[in-house]
């Protein structure tokens, strides 16, 4: 494995992981109060806008990341909707 991709998976993973520690909390506490609206918005448009942009590049290291990343904002939405 060259060293470029392993970079390239390492930063894949933690991009995609972004949202998921908050959502957990989130999830657990039943508390989103302190949340801002405005970040979860940036994090939603940062996903879609990445994953477009990889789709047209066919690189899937950025719109799979992006995906992931999306899903976590979007949940993190459900969730500041639900209980903030």
């Amino acid at each position: 494995m060259e060293l470029a991709y392993l970079f390239g998976l390492l930063g894949s993973i933690t991009a995609a992981s972004l949202f998921f520690p908050q959502v957990w909390t989130s999830y657990k506490t039943k508390r989103t109060h302190d949340l801002a609206w405005f970040g979860i918005i940036i994090g939603l448009l940062n996903g879609l806008f990445w994953t477009v942009y990889g789709f047209f590049q066919m690189d899937p290291f950025i719109y799979v990341t992006n995906i992931i990343l999306f899903i976590g904002a979007l949940l993190l939405l459900l969730l500041k909707k639900k209980y903030g």
